[in-house]
């Protein structure tokens, strides 16, 4: 049975009355009936009682039209869905970031980009770096966002969509939290909480090496796995750790951030993509998202 059939149908059904649905057809009268007649015998039903005064549904042609409709409105929702993927309007996207992109634009850039795209299905997925980019990679991920400098990002594209400076969290109740300024001699009395991640391991490096050229011993404390775990272990007084002076929202209470008198590597968050795996609502995504960094 053809959709055009189905619509016939309808038409009849909602009219009752073959002239007017031919009418709202434009169809001369005879080929309609003809296919209503065509659906009879292949469904093996009799849909309308026909008489010459009047023209109604039968149990089973009325049973007949609300499936007529849905499948119609199905076919319809299909049709506009599909068009709208071909320029990337809709479609489903997803959407992978490190957890540190909270601290950034990234959820207001989403909340606007999921306003302006009512018919994209976006799913986000908070996920490391390296899982991200072979999933950008592989497909399974659309767009990441991730820690730059951290991965090689070869076949792939990408932009540096936020940079932070880096700052000493300490204990509040520690008297180095009356300071303004923390100097390495300071940060030498305490231990230093990190993470067992690929990016917090390249921190401890990049410490270590600073920690040794100012003839000073980098003691490492408490090591963790869960996320938000060091922040717990400083605010306990168990020692300090690095923090992006732009998490100040994220942490919990008894944390001081204080600023360092040693610059260390700003820490970036990149927005990388598979350019053979582009489609139009996946540079919609980009460009919207460029457009709103740019800003």
């Amino acid at each position: 049975m053809r959709m055009r059939q189905l619509r016939y149908f309808q038409a009849v059904a909602e009219e009752l009355h073959f002239g007017k649905a031919a009418e709202r057809l434009h169809i001369q009268q005879p080929p309609l009936s003809r296919q209503i007649q065509n659906i009879e015998e292949e469904l093996g039903v009799t849909l309308f009682k026909r008489t010459n005064r009047k023209v109604e549904l039968t149990e089973e042609g009325s049973y007949f039209l609300q499936e007529a409709k849905e499948i119609l409105a199905i076919m319809d929702r299909s049709k506009t869905t599909l068009q709208a993927m071909g320029d990337g309007t809709a479609g489903k996207l997803k959407i992978s970031f490190i957890y540190l992109a909270l601290s950034s634009a990234f959820p207001e850039i989403m909340r606007d980009f999921i306003k302006d795209y009512p018919d994209v299905d976006v799913s986000l997925h908070d996920e490391n770096t390296y899982f991200q980019v072979n999933a950008v990679r592989e497909g399974t991920r659309h767009v990441g966002f991730v820690t730059m400098k951290l991965v090689d990002l070869q076949g792939l594209e990408s932009m540096i969509v936020h940079r932070s400076t880096s700052c000493a969290a300490i204990p509040a109740s520690h008297p180095l939290a009356q300071k303004d300024v923390l100097s390495l001699k300071d940060l030498a009395q305490l231990p230093y909480i990190c993470s067992t991640d690929s990016y917090c391991r390249m921190r401890v490096k990049e410490m270590q090496r600073i920690f040794g050229e100012a003839g000073l011993e980098l003691k490492i404390g408490m090591q963790y796995e869960r996320k938000h775990t060091g922040n717990v272990f400083v605010a306990a007084g168990l020692g300090w750790t690095v923090i992006n002076s732009d998490s100040a929202g994220t942490i919990p209470d008894g944390i001081a951030l204080k600023p360092l008198e040693i610059e260390l590597h700003p820490f970036e968050i990149g927005m990388v993509w598979n350019p053979e795996r582009m489609t139009p609502l996946v540079r919609n995504f980009i460009e919207f998202y460029k457009g709103r960094v740019d800003e």
